[in-house]
């Protein structure tokens, strides 16, 4: 069985809340909030009596329903709410009726200034609430909508207002057809019936109800179901899937399409609505929360993979101290016997009991003494990081520990409490990588205006920027930097400035993505020919260029070393 879909807030129930809450007409409106910012909720003051008046203009929840609960007000009121309690807070609601059977409502509020609407257009993502003066003009809309976004109808101050336009011409209102009407609209279409193409405001699932009333019950079943719109005999239910107990939605009257045991009835449909929308919103955000959450756990999960691994291999490279410090000692032993051009010295283990043969690379182009200075360095560098390199392997494999717990339990998370403590201790743990939603603008065709700076990505998803030129390496070190990113350079020699871009979070760059861009450095170096080339690191912040100095130079502190290969 196909999952069944969400049942939409179309006409009908639009239609029904009204005739439910008639009572409004002769109300004060005695205080506006805007909970969210396309959602407004009216105070209304009536029979003695506060009641909440819910509107959305939300493209996936627009909806216009009471509510029994308390929403909370914005901290600093928008403009468009703002608008509103200037103009029709204290009026007083004098009509509130569709227009048509369509989903587009006009509220009459009588203030001092004369008869202000507020019209209510529940349209998908065309939703809007928009305050229309007396004089017909614009005064503010939830959402302004500009001649580029849609020529048709742009929504602006000061422009009058004007209806949207109808999808279809000449369809039947179901509030005004009679049953004579009926019965011809049924002649009419014959045994292909397509509702939607002859009565209007008719939601998919409307639609379906009725040919499913016609096909159990015939025109009888039709024109009963007419009686029941026209004379408001509604009997609301809320309808929940029962496997899952998920809300599919309300409706106006028991479906004839759903099973019985799927829907449960309520005192309005105000009610099942709040209902519903409350269940259908709080799923909605956990499946947001979950969508966030999961890749981002995923992602931080194998980078910390991948780094456990290449700990695990420096540990082991790290055990060979003893054999890098033999190397060297054979090398100056025993290098004499080699011939020019040799890469490759044989020498006998004296370590061992039976001195078997060992072979030892050699770099041809260097003497002896500078090969057995490179091993006898890596001796020295495997000794200091060996106990270094073990505390950061238990530290990142309790965290890989933790980090698969958490990701089992957010699979499993069964609501959006739960979902939401997983989130903040990921967030706690830095194992989101959450980035601000840019501003829209137009693209910089140049964002180095011309400046010849290239843009690599680390293996951890970092950008890094390499200058190319002096000019560049300026551009780059006082224009483009931020205080916290990364700033590499070879430690002697001339080369290229390499920027690792952190978002203000420098401690969060892992070592492989260092490694990487001073790698960079050294291939953008006159050392680049070098088996080894130690590159500087430091934040921007401790790096200056002295005035008058040429382009390209600067000087810095705080640095810390690395050793790379730059062919590595």
């Amino acid at each position: 069985m196909r999952e069944p879909k969400p049942i939409p807030f179309d006409s009908l129930s639009l239609y029904a809340v009204l005739q439910e809450r008639n009572f409004f007409i002769g109300g004060r409106i005695q205080e506006i909030r805007q909970p969210e910012a396309l959602t407004i909720v009216l105070h209304i003051y009536a029979q003695r009596t506060e009641h909440r008046l819910l509107i959305s203009a939300d493209a996936q929840f627009a909806r216009m329903h009471c509510i029994s609960t308390k929403v909370p007000n914005a901290p600093t009121p928008p403009p468009f709410l703002q608008s509103l309690r200037k103009h029709i807070d204290g009026g007083i609601i004098r009509a509130c009726s569709m227009v048509g059977f369509d989903r587009i409502v006009q509220m009459e509020v009588q203030t001092r200034e004369g008869l202000y609407r507020l019209m209510v257009e529940l349209m998908g993502k065309h939703s809007n609430i928009i305050l229309v003066e007396p004089v017909g003009l614009i005064r503010s809309a939830i959402k302004w909508v500009s001649p580029r976004q849609s020529e048709a109808r742009p929504i602006r101050a000061g422009e009058p207002y004007r209806l949207p336009p109808t999808r279809v011409e000449g369809l039947l209102n179901p509030l005004v057809m009679t049953e004579e009407d009926w019965r011809r609209l049924w002649a009419q279409m014959g045994e292909t019936r397509d509702w939607q193409a002859y009565v209007e405001g008719l939601s998919r699932f409307t639609a379906d109800e009725l040919e499913t009333i016609a096909q159990t019950e015939g025109l009888e079943g039709i024109l009963a179901w007419a009686y029941r719109l026209r004379n408001g005999l509604w009997e609301p239910v809320v309808i929940r899937e029962p496997h899952t107990r998920r809300a599919l939605g309300a409706y106006p009257f028991p479906s004839r399409q759903l099973p019985a045991e799927w829907q449960h009835g309520r005192s309005s449909l105000s009610l099942a609505w709040e209902q519903a929308f409350t269940e259908r919103l709080q799923q909605a955000r956990y499946e947001a929360l979950r969508q966030t959450l999961l890749p981002n756990l995923r992602r931080a999960l194998q980078a910390r993979e991948r780094a456990v691994a290449d700990l695990e291999r420096a540990l082991s490279e790290s055990q060979h101290a003893d054999r890098w410090q033999l190397y060297g000692e054979l090398v100056l032993a025993f290098g004499h016997t080699l011939a020019p051009g040799d890469t490759v010295l044989h020498a006998p283990d004296y370590t061992k009991p039976d001195m078997p043969t060992v072979e030892i690379p050699i770099d041809p182009t260097k003497s002896l003494a500078e090969n057995a200075e490179r091993y006898f360095q890596k001796a020295r560098r495997a000794r200091e990081s060996h106990a270094e390199l073990r505390a950061r392997l238990e530290r990142l494999r309790e965290e890989l520990h933790a980090l698969r717990y958490a990701l089992e339990n957010a699979e499993r998370a069964p609501d959006e409490s739960a979902l939401r403590q997983l989130h903040e201790q990921a967030k706690q743990q830095g194992w989101l990588r959450e980035t601000p939603t840019p501003t829209a603008r137009r693209p910089e065709k140049d964002p180095f205006e011309g400046h010849k700076i290239r843009v690599h990505l680390s293996p951890d998803g970092y950008q890094v920027l390499v200058g190319e030129n002096a000019q560049a390496n300026d551009y780059l070190l006082t224009r483009v930097a931020k205080p916290n990113d990364w700033w590499l350079h070879v430690r002697t020699g001339t080369g290229a400035h390499v920027i690792i871009r952190t978002d203000n979070q420098p401690q969060r760059v892992p070592k492989s993505t260092l490694e990487f861009a001073a790698r960079l450095a050294a291939q953008h170096s006159a050392d680049k020919h070098a088996r080894v080339v130690e590159v500087d690191y430091t934040l921007r912040k401790y790096v200056r260029k002295p005035k008058g100095a040429p382009p390209g130079f600067a000087l810095y502190t705080h640095e810390k070393t690395l050793r790379v290969e730059p062919r590595g």
